[in-house]
């Protein structure tokens, strides 16, 4: 929009959608005015034209009753305020007729219709001569000559120079029209332009609370995403200035949290050295070993911790790499590790766009996890997901006893574990879930824990190719 439309548009949400309002009732009051104006003028038109057809008519049906002395006295004498007659034909009779504009085809064949016995004949006239008289008649702009020739009982042919004025014609009699009132489509008109009104001013209402509901839903998955354009009217411009005081404020606070839980578990690697360094002074074998497994629970838990802190902030570095190659590599390490793992559908070239370190972990994170309540991991390779055409996909799937639905959301929160006790060795830290969600939104992907049928945990993996 230009800066001379930007100054006189209204800056409020209100004042636009009263002009909108305005406007368009404007234009639909002025469609069903033109409508009802034009068919009062076609209804004029009806008028004039069964008038002049009753004078034409009754005039015939006298000149049929004189002898032909009679007939040239009377049409010396008779008046000519709206029909003049002749006994002969006009030179302008003679000449090249013009085309008649619409209303004259219309009265036409109105004349015809009504006086079909007679045969009349309608011609429209430009002469060249009589200018005299034609000002006389038409004054001195009106040269056009409007002739009907109609056919007596006896034969003889007269003519009748018509000297009214005709009704100024609007669109609808130009075309030719002389049908009854479209109430049916005045009725139709003034409908459809409310219903249109409406839904423009309902869509220019809506548009930006759709514009800002997608903004606040893409907030919870990108806290780091663009703000929102200052532009539109005063109220959404005000909307989306405290949006973006909010999304600015929860990234602050959220970027304290990760700097606090990032210093404790940095602050916590040195003591825990020293700790461990210490505890090879204890001459009980038993205690020091306690000792030490206590230390190394406290250690894992930090580096959890500062991983779980990098997630929140991911900025995922994008490489090119063939899915199926990167999962037989990390099969080879699962195995070395012991697990019993199996990778399906790696036999097909899978190249994706990807962080492949932050997908190492999420691979990691999710078969440790099938591994430890599943004692078994099964990956298939989808390089189409069907559900997001466009989208990779790794199912992870275990034999495990599953999770009650109510906790398939739960356990992707921080700290939340699938096994009550406080053991390490079989609860976890309740973080490795959560880091995955994290890295898999930071590439724009997903995590989607669902049960298998009869039992076991299924964990699928999409994002962008």
């Amino acid at each position: 929009m230009s800066d001379t439309l930007t100054k006189f548009w209204p800056q409020s949400l209100f004042a636009r959608l009263l002009w909108v309002w305005l406007m368009g009732l404007a234009l639909v009051l002025a469609a069903a005015a033109w409508l009802a104006l034009d068919e009062r003028m076609v209804r004029g038109q009806a008028v004039f034209h069964a008038k002049v057809t009753q004078d034409l008519a009754a005039s015939a049906d006298w000149l049929d009753t004189l002898t032909p002395e009679q007939r040239e006295r009377w049409v010396d004498e008779a008046p000519q305020r709206r029909v003049r007659w002749r006994l002969d034909p006009p030179e302008a009779w003679l000449a090249s007729a013009t085309p008649m504009p619409p209303y004259l085809r219309t009265f036409a064949i109105y004349l015809k219709e009504e006086l079909s016995q007679r045969q009349p004949q309608v011609r429209h006239l430009l002469p060249d001569h009589d200018q005299e008289d034609d000002e006389v008649h038409h004054g001195p702009r009106s040269r056009a000559q409007t002739w009907v020739s109609l056919r007596l009982i006896d034969g003889t042919t007269v003519y009748a120079r018509l000297n009214a004025r005709w009704p100024a014609p609007t669109a609808m009699g130009l075309s030719g029209s002389s049908s009854n009132t479209p109430w049916g489509l005045v009725a139709l008109t003034v409908l459809v332009g409310l219903a249109l009104l409406s839904w423009l001013a309902v869509i220019y209402a809506t548009r930006p609370l759709k514009r800002m509901t997608q903004a606040a839903l893409d907030l919870a998955a990108h806290p780091n995403r663009a703000p929102l354009t200052d532009s539109g009217p005063t109220e959404v411009r005000q909307a989306a200035q405290a949006f973006n005081h909010m999304q600015a404020q929860l990234q602050r606070h959220m970027a304290q949290q990760t700097q606090v839980l990032a210093a404790i578990a940095h602050d916590l690697q040195t003591p825990l050295t020293r700790l461990r360094l210490k505890t090879e002074w204890v001459n009980d074998e038993a205690l020091r070993q306690r000792m030490q497994a206590d230390l190394s629970e406290m250690q894992d838990l930090v580096q959890d911790g500062l991983a779980l802190a990098r997630s929140w902030h991911a900025q995922p570095q994008r490489q090119a790499v063939y899915l199926n190659q990167l999962l037989q590599t990390q099969l080879t390490e699962w195995e070395d590790l012991g697990w019993a793992v199996q990778v399906l559908g790696a036999d097909c070239d899978c190249l994706v766009n990807t962080d492949v370190a932050a997908l190492r972990r999420v691979l990691s994170n999710v078969v440790h996890n099938a591994i430890t309540y599943g004692y078994s991991a099964t990956l298939t390779l989808v390089c189409q997901d069907p559900d997001r055409p466009g989208n990779w996909c790794i199912v992870v799937e275990d034999e495990g006893p599953g999770l009650p639905e109510s906790d398939l959301q739960a356990v992707l929160q921080p700290f939340v574990r699938q096994e009550i006790s406080r053991n390490r060795q079989t609860g976890g830290t309740g973080l490795g879930l959560s880091i995955a969600l994290n890295l898999m939104t930071a590439m724009d992907g997903s995590l989607v824990l669902t049960n298998r049928v009869p039992s076991g945990l299924r964990v699928t993996l999409s994002a962008p190719r």
